[in-house]
């Protein structure tokens, strides 16, 4: 783990309403599922 780089933000409130409108484009993939998949990737890459 590193401490905040520049240019890194400690919250974001983005919107990407407006990429949505333009593209099309709407994730499937639900927080928690998410959340689960990069936990278990996260496990995986550590070994922990």
């Amino acid at each position: 783990m590193m401490d905040m780089q520049p240019g890194d933000v400690p919250a974001t409130w983005a919107d990407a309403s407006l990429l949505q409108k333009l593209t099309g484009y709407k994730p499937k993939t639900s927080v928690e599922e998410g959340v689960a998949k990069f936990v278990a990737w996260y496990r995986e890459y550590y070994d922990v």
